[in-house]
């Protein structure tokens, strides 16, 4: 067991495991009897304990930790996103069970809306005092300040990394961290805004060599878990992204996509596209270097413009190959779905599903993999579909397609999202006992 989730309700307890499962992990959600715990990377443990007194919750939560050892164990305590139930307690438990340990609080979920800025949970730029979570039946949150909401629970020694510190890179979290540590602070609340601010904390903490448990919604634990065991650990579940169009929308869906989530897209002249079309052996080189980034990313692509400086000419194309201008476009088409077939083609390829906007790329893409085109399963938005690949060398391959001009400015990172619950949930090694 590499990493032990111990959350306060069913429904956390399986969205963080569901989280781990996208990364590769073998992950099991226990209800009660943790007999088979040690044949699987993951283990998720709903105590049921979000509206218990403070001693009932105490106890469900050391129940559990008397299975675990966290030195070889990562101890992930997870909290609701708004902040709901017995934080304090639950802490504790880990913290007097074992008082090496220091809690590192990152209680964000960015692709949700929740972020921590000045120590305060804010929820779609709202603080949460003034969310309708104020008026939550069974436990209003009338506080948006995270160290606040410790303080009056716990009576452990806190601390507080700022956003600014987080920006400043992971030389300065690990020099606060360090510090707060032999101060004898276990508890750090830190702020945190996107998923790169999430994988610097989580860098840091484990360059620090500091003794540490997770207190989060689930992301921070991810993150700390892909970091601390991929080496060894071969990576599947990956999305590739093929993206044509060069609309100014698709240009904003690319942007807020980096911004969001960690990705990796490199972006081809429309030469250097030709020229695989013309060429496909001489694209080897960058089919190797995208497949090598998924030890880092789970989402890998190729587009043809970010900016609008980077659309080409079509005009000048059409004069430099001597070709007409709508067979420059097909070219440029056919080089995209030449490197997109090699990288699903690849021999023990790490993706299993594709995302691709632009209709003339889908149907080279398809062409090129011998297919005979897409069942249709799901309208994800309107005018974006998801279904299976039918016929070729990918066949049954997952895809999401769109049009350049459809969606607005968050439908690339719902899409990706969609995908990549739709690939977790094809995985056999999730359980639930």
């Amino acid at each position: 067991m590499k990493v032990a989730i111990i959350a306060d309700d069913l429904t956390g307890a399986n969205a963080t495991a569901a989280l781990l499962s996208t990364q590769g992990f073998t992950t099991l959600t226990c209800l009660d009897n943790p007999e088979y715990a040690e044949d699987y990377d993951v283990v998720s443990f709903s105590t049921d304990s979000r509206s218990v007194s403070y001693q009932e919750a105490y106890a469900r939560v050391s129940r559990y930790l008397e299975i675990i050892n966290p030195e070889i164990t990562t101890i992930s305590k997870r909290i609701d996103s708004t902040l709901r139930g017995n934080l304090g307690a639950e802490v504790d438990a880990v913290i007097d069970r074992f008082p090496q340990l220091m809690a590192i609080v990152v209680p964000v979920y960015p692709s949700s809306g929740r972020i921590c800025v000045g120590g305060s949970l804010l929820v779609d730029g709202i603080p949460l005092q003034n969310t309708a979570m104020r008026n939550d039946p069974k436990n209003p949150m009338t506080e948006s300040s995270v160290m606040e909401l410790f303080r009056k629970q716990t009576n452990k020694n806190l601390g507080y990394i700022s956003l600014s510190s987080v920006l400043a890179g992971v030389n300065t979290l690990v020099r606060e961290l360090k510090t707060l540590y032999h101060k004898n602070v276990r508890i750090v609340v830190i702020d945190a805004t996107t998923d790169e601010d999430i994988h610097q904390i989580a860098t840091a903490i484990l360059k620090t060599k500091v003794p540490f448990f997770c207190v989060d919604p689930g992301v921070f634990t991810a993150q700390l878990a892909y970091l601390r065991y991929s080496s060894g650990r071969k990576r599947t579940n990956k999305i590739f992204v093929t993206i044509g169009s060069v609309s100014e929308l698709t240009q904003r869906q690319i942007r807020k996509l980096r911004y969001e989530r960690q990705v990796c897209i490199e972006t081809l002249p429309a030469e250097t596209l030709i020229d695989y079309a013309f060429h496909p052996e001489t694209a080897s080189e960058l089919v190797a270097h995208l497949t090598s980034k998924t030890d880092q990313y789970d989402v890998v692509g190729i587009d043809t413009v970010e900016l609008p400086e980077h659309i080409c000419c079509l005009k000048t194309l059409s004069a430099k190959y001597s070709i007409d201008e709508n067979e420059v476009t097909c070219l440029i088409n056919k080089g995209l779905a030449e490197i997109t077939a090699q990288v699903l083609e690849k021999e023990s390829s790490p993706f299993s599903a594709l995302y691709s906007s632009g209709g003339d790329v889908v149907v080279a893409i398809t062409k090129r993999l011998q297919g005979n085109g897409v069942i249709l399963k799901d309208e994800v938005e309107p005018l974006t579909v998801y279904g299976n690949l039918t016929g070729g060398s990918c066949c049954e391959i997952p895809i999401i397609t769109k049009g350049g001009f459809v969606g607005d400015d968050n439908t690339l990172v719902h899409c990706i999202d969609y995908l990549s619950a739709k690939v977790s949930t094809q995985r056999k090694e999730t359980a639930v006992m």
